[in-house]
């Protein structure tokens, strides 16, 4: 058994909340992840796998088959290694180079289950990749007007191209994206973006960039944009005492317009059912802005949300939920259901949370994942 080392990556604490979210022990025991470049020339990636977290990893070991097609039989890829790194809660990987890069490789990973007598296998579904394909982010959406916006992407990866075409698919369907921006040629990585007009007010656009080359096409993650409306994120409340607390919020965009109104709505009720409101404001820029609340009851739970309205259009931030108390507290986000989250909630991770999240391959898996996804929106 090849010795493990420890691989220090700067997503472990991240991850450490993966532990709470695995699956069950069985058949499902190891996971395929995704991968990533190990250099410019596009000749070199490293491919991930995870033992699931509920299983020590004393009793297995970790390894990887891949080839230049999918087989049934996990046992007739061509090739077969053990993983040459280990980071902990169950993640592995290995280092793979000399490829050719506009080739498409087929990878799975394994684990062999050491206890119990004769060897066990687990093995992972099959993935690909091609080691030449770029790697593209999407970014969150500037100079939102009425009826206009900016879409922003970052392309962070050439794949050993000497350019690559980037553009825009967007439309008013998730699972449509029926339009496209005017495609761009790159001979070098760095960010890029295409402006939007003649769009309708309050209506939400979905959008993604996309890179491709002489190898293959990336997609980052989709996001949204609503011409017209005001982008309001709540934030963690302040000085929570026994009878009060402070709200607080923050403008992102007015949505197009010179000033916009906020406010707060909260109660001890239910969050579904937010029937007190605080005064309104008139800001006639973007930034935070507060409310104290007060005649609050001892000990009881409390959910509120910032709003802001426009005259055109309103938007509201997420709820947060906290308890009074005698000793300040900080409130939490309040996530109704893991099937329930909005579908806007990417567009309102700061773009350096964003970004790191699409670079990595393994934390855009773990992002996709519906329960893994609410953790990391609720940390960010």
């Amino acid at each position: 058994m090849k010795g493990k080392k420890i691989l220090p990556i700067s997503i472990a604490a991240v991850l450490i909340g993966v532990s709470c979210f695995s699956g069950c022990v069985g058949p499902w025991a190891i996971d395929t992840l995704g991968w990533e470049h190990l250099n410019l020339e596009g000749t070199a990636v490293r491919i991930w796998g995870q033992l699931t977290v509920s299983e020590s990893s004393d009793n297995w070991n970790e390894g990887f088959v891949w080839d230049t097609e999918v087989h049934q039989n996990w046992e007739d890829y061509e090739y077969r290694v053990w993983a040459d790194n280990h980071a902990g809660l169950g993640l592995f990987s290995l280092n793979i180079d000399n490829l050719t890069r506009t080739t498409e490789f087929h990878y799975r990973a394994f684990g062999e289950y050491l206890k119990g007598g004769a060897s066990q296998y687990r093995v992972g579904v099959d993935a690909t990749f091609i080691p030449g394909g770029p790697r593209v982010v999407t970014d969150n959406a500037t100079n939102i007007g009425l009826t206009a916006g900016t879409l922003n992407g970052n392309l962070k990866h050439m794949g050993g191209a000497p350019s690559c075409t980037v553009y825009f698919l967007y439309g008013t369907d998730e699972n449509a994206l029926n339009q496209q921006t005017p495609p761009q040629t790159m001979t070098a990585v760095g960010p890029f973006s295409a402006s939007l007009a003649n769009l309708t007010t309050n209506t939400t656009y979905y959008y993604k960039a996309v890179a491709e080359n002489d190898a293959d096409a990336w997609s980052g993650f989709i996001l949204t944009v609503t011409p017209g409306q005001p982008l309001i994120i709540s934030r963690q409340p302040g000085e929570i005492g026994k009878d009060h607390a402070i709200l607080k919020g923050e403008l992102w965009n007015t949505g197009g317009t010179p000033t916009c109104q906020v406010w707060f709505v909260y109660s001890d009720v239910s969050p579904n059912h937010l029937d007190q409101s605080t005064p309104p404001q008139s800001m006639n820029s973007t930034g935070s802005f507060q409310a104290s609340i007060g005649n609050l009851t001892q000990s009881t739970t409390y959910w509120y949300q910032a709003v802001g309205n426009n005259g055109v259009a309103q938007g509201v931030g997420e709820t947060i939920e906290f308890s009074t108390t005698s000793t300040t507290k900080l409130g939490k986000s309040y996530k109704p259901s893991i099937n329930e989250l909005d579908k806007d909630l990417a567009s309102r991770i700061p773009a350096r949370y964003l970004d790191l999240i699409q670079k990595s391959p393994l934390l855009m898996y773990l992002f996709q994942q519906p329960r893994i996804r609410a953790f990391l929106i609720k940390i960010l």
